[in-house]
């Protein structure tokens, strides 16, 4: 098990680590190992140490976290998912409980029409048109969306992507893939 303690010190730091151990009734040298990733501490170590410095064994364990809020700038780039019809980058992918989301940045251009496969059992397609037409949905139930418009449809079956217009169509894309038992 991979252990993390991040304490902010000041002062002494050998002085600190002493009172700590012996608050948490640990060897010093237990605490070393735990803070340099080469200890193995039971719970009730971490237990000891998480009351003595009022957190949660979760904080302690775990490495760094989840970020408090994540930022793709616009134009970073991601994966190049592009199609016929559609210049397309997957800009995050991510799992939401037992759902997987992707989050994906296209542009549909214009006069062309692509069909896409289904995407598995339960999963949709949120779309949501930043700038010009995009015709959007599952074979024989598609929808023109203009600026500002969204839509989402089951993409579990065959649908369509295309541009009826004259200039690229600029959208967002969310896909929703659940896993197991969630479909």
């Amino acid at each position: 098990m991979s252990v993390l303690v991040t304490v902010k010190i000041k002062g002494d730091t050998a002085t600190f680590r002493q009172a700590l151990a012996d608050r948490a009734g640990i060897a010093k040298t237990t605490l070393f190992k735990i803070e340099s990733g080469r200890g193995n501490p039971t719970l009730e170590t971490l237990a000891a140490l998480g009351d003595c410095l009022g957190v949660a064994i979760a904080e302690l364990i775990g490495g760094e976290g989840e970020p408090a809020i994540e930022v793709v700038r616009a134009g970073s780039g991601g994966v190049d998912i592009s199609g016929t019809a559609v210049r397309a980058a997957l800009l995050r992918s991510m799992m939401v409980g037992s759902t997987l989301v992707e989050v994906v940045e296209a542009a549909i251009h214009p006069g062309l029409f692509e069909t896409a496969v289904s995407h598995g059992v339960g999963a949709r397609e949120h779309v949501l048109v930043r700038s010009g037409r995009a015709i959007v949905g599952p074979v024989g139930h598609e929808v023109e969306l203009g600026a500002g418009d969204y839509a989402t449809y089951p993409s579990d079956r065959p649908h369509r992507w295309g541009n009826g217009g004259t200039e690229d169509a600029l959208v967002w894309v969310v896909h929703t893939f659940p896993r197991g038992g969630d479909a």
